[in-house]
């Protein structure tokens, strides 16, 4: 079966037992938690995929890093490790919190610039995107020299490259496709 599909159904009964259970904030914040312990652990990643490791010691391994989750986050862990399913816990946790996003009409706004926003920009652009999409944002934000100037934009699968680097692509595309050859003029050629 696809890891897709099965991180989409496992997030989904995460998401309403969480909120069936009243906890969904809590559960969100754990597993907000866990994806970022797993995104900078690359070996817990390998320690969770490998096979021949006994479930019972990654279960021992997750318990201590589950310490203080709420009990529905870690009793869900738990099922994952049991049922063999521990090396689709990113993928879950990346889909979990899009439902939540989705759920409490979040966008998520990712802005490359050269150099760091200010506040009042951020603001500005936040107030701006949230009457665009009619929606709450939120912005994650990356400085990339290499746009120059300006900013790339990205929401949802939709976006806006106002970078000079962009601007600089153009001009060389258009610049390219110009034809300089006018015929009946001597281009030094014999």
């Amino acid at each position: 079966m696809n890891v897709t599909l099965i991180a989409e159904r496992y997030a989904k009964a995460l998401f309403e037992m969480a909120l069936e259970k009243n906890v969904l904030e809590d559960v969100n914040k754990d597993v907000l938690h866990l994806a970022l312990i797993l995104q900078e652990n690359r070996s817990l990643r390998l320690f969770l995929r490998a096979p021949i490791i006994n479930p019972g010691k990654k279960r021992n391994v997750m318990d201590e890093i589950l310490r203080g989750f709420n009990p529905v986050t870690t009793t869900f862990i738990n099922l994952l490790i049991a049922k063999r399913r521990e090396r689709t816990i990113p993928e879950i946790a990346a889909q979990f919190i899009e439902q939540y996003n989705r759920y409490k009409n979040i966008v998520i706004l990712k802005v490359v610039s050269a150099v760091p926003m200010n506040g009042t920009l951020r603001n500005k652009l936040t107030s701006m995107m949230a009457g665009f999409t009619g929606a709450n944002i939120r912005i994650n934000e990356e400085v990339d020299a290499s746009v120059i100037g300006g900013f790339v934009l990205s929401w949802d699968d939709k976006q806006y490259d106002a970078s000079i680097l962009k601007q600089l692509e153009r001009l060389k595309k258009g610049v390219a496709r110009i034809n300089l050859y006018v015929k009946g003029i001597d281009h030094g050629r014999h």
